[in-house]
């Protein structure tokens, strides 16, 4: 399959292109180009694009001949860059990406957006859960301007769902590179001081998440978060939410031992994929 990755040479990007290139089960690996706004490597087995995902024609022909596109080019949070240029660069971004996808007759659409997107992640605001854990189904209450831009990147993917495109959605919380997760294991886990979901993600149990999401049969239009089973901190959540926020104690009941706040069922079930990396075994 020919796949097309934006921001491929980023944190996220660069595990999602090795997990593509190696393939799964003895069948061959992907045949890759990425398109980044940094350089690739001049010699690879991969095809280094320098390009813009703002700028819709240098998408188009990014696109041509592919089977699927992985969509990562984003800015990553709304601390590294403007309001403005965070917004402009992941709404366009992935506007131009489904669009030049469709029009050129790409199968699927694999986006990226968040799980800043239900709104806790960069928030001054205290707000509750409608419930606990959290699923797909949970209303996303976004409240800066890179949450926003993710809930809009949703609504992308979901107008060209209606036009045909194959689209799915994935939600990473916390991604966690194998250095993050020692760091975090010498620590003893995190501490927050408001309530969180205090989810986190592997960058290669994501990686493998985004192969899959490019390979198996699954509804157009599906969204799933993708997280690891357990949570970034020592303590059962079922413990320490309540003292974050008194009001969530009957419904992080059930979030004892190492339970994540926020549910894999619906990736395990589409995708077959499972989580593999913990911090609490490096």
């Amino acid at each position: 399959m020919k796949i097309l990755v934006t921001g491929g040479a980023g944190k996220i990007g660069q595990w999602v292109v090795r997990e593509l290139l190696k393939g799964d089960s003895g069948k061959p690996g992907h045949e890759v180009t990425v398109l980044d706004r940094v350089p690739g490597p001049e010699s690879s087995n991969v095809k280094y694009l320098m390009g813009d995902v703002q700028d819709l024609g240098q998408v188009f022909e990014a696109v041509v001949g592919c089977d699927a596109v992985i969509h990562l080019a984003a800015m990553k949070n709304p601390n590294v860059a403007t309001t403005k240029l965070t917004f402009e660069t992941n709404v366009v971004g992935t506007f131009n990406v489904h669009h030049a996808a469709f029009r050129f007759g790409v199968k699927r659409v694999v986006s990226t957006s968040s799980i800043a997107i239900l709104g806790w992640s960069y928030s001054e605001q205290d707000f509750e859960p409608d419930y606990l854990p959290i699923d797909e189904d949970h209303p996303v209450k976004p409240q800066d301007v890179y949450g926003l831009s993710k809930e809009i990147g949703e609504d992308i993917a979901r107008s060209y769902t209606r036009k045909g495109l194959e689209t799915v959605v994935l939600r990473p919380g916390g991604v966690m590179t194998p250095e993050a997760l020692d760091q975090i294991k010498r620590e003893g886990g995190r501490r927050p001081t408001k309530f969180q979901t205090c989810c986190y993600i592997d960058v290669r149990d994501l990686a493998t998440a985004y192969r899959l999401a490019v390979e198996r049969p699954v509804p157009s239009g599906t969204v799933l978060f993708v997280v690891a089973d357990d949570s970034v901190v020592a303590e059962p959540l079922c413990d320490l939410l309540p003292r974050l926020m008194p009001s969530v104690c009957d419904k992080a009941r059930s979030l004892t031992g190492s339970k994540s706040a926020v549910s894999t069922a619906r990736i395990k079930q589409l995708l077959g994929w499972k989580p593999i990396y913990s911090w609490r075994d490096v």
